[in-house]
């Protein structure tokens, strides 16, 4: 099965930690041995800088030690990044509905080199999943059809998902509770940031939790 998205019809939002500017300043971190914690946040505290704000198209912020992404606008995405810049990383995350739609999407984003380029890659809580690009501002998904595929793999509804996001050299994986659901080849972005992203269809008000992320060396 494939649900469409229409990219040219789903408006951007995009809120990026203060030290954006700084940060692009800043050395890509050498590699690592395989399996080396890169990076790791429990949101306990916002200590390592993450873009939280809110405005129309919704909010980030952080509760009950989380990290918590609200999509109030229809057809909609927000995505917010932190720390230094990475080459090749492994991004684990656990994320669940709290409130809203089924007809979400939310997951891991790297590379990023600003709010028109990066990869993404995407899990809904209906049961799809994909990875894309973000190329000038305009998203590109890698199933050359334009759509999300289904998989059984995802837990639906307000359930919990471990996400995988493996982006090494110009190989893009996407894993889901264990199970690799997407792999590609892209040598756009070699380098950049990592965050997380969320975001709505038709239906708004979306509210998804993130914990336990963490970015270790592939």
């Amino acid at each position: 099965m494939i649900k469409k998205i229409l990219a040219g019809l789903i408006l951007f939002s995009f809120f990026l930690n203060g030290c954006q500017v700084l940060n692009s300043l800043q050395p890509v971190a050498t590699a690592a041995p395989s399996g080396r914690l890169l990076f790791a946040d429990d949101f306990s505290d916002n200590s390592n800088h993450w873009g939280i704000t809110g405005g129309d198209a919704g909010k980030v912020n952080f509760i009950y030690q989380g990290m918590d992404i609200q999509v109030t606008q229809a057809n909609s995405m927000i995505w917010t990044v932190v720390g230094k810049k990475y080459q090749d990383v492994q991004i684990d995350i656990d994320a669940v509905l709290l409130s809203g739609s089924t007809d979400d999407v939310y997951g891991a984003i790297c590379r990023v080199q600003d709010n028109k380029h990066f990869y993404g890659f995407l899990v809904s809580h209906d049961g799809y999943y994909g990875i894309f690009k973000m190329l000038d501002g305009k998203l590109e998904l890698a199933d050359p059809s334009g759509g999300l595929k289904y998989s059984e793999a995802i837990r639906q509804g307000g359930v919990v998902n471990h996400i995988r996001a493996i982006c090494q050299g110009d190989l893009l994986k996407l894993s889901v509770n264990g199970q690799l659901l997407s792999i590609i080849q892209d040598s756009s972005y070699s380098e950049g940031q990592v965050g997380l992203i969320g975001g709505t269809y038709a239906t708004p008000g979306v509210e998804i939790f993130f914990d336990n992320f963490e970015v270790t060396q592939p």
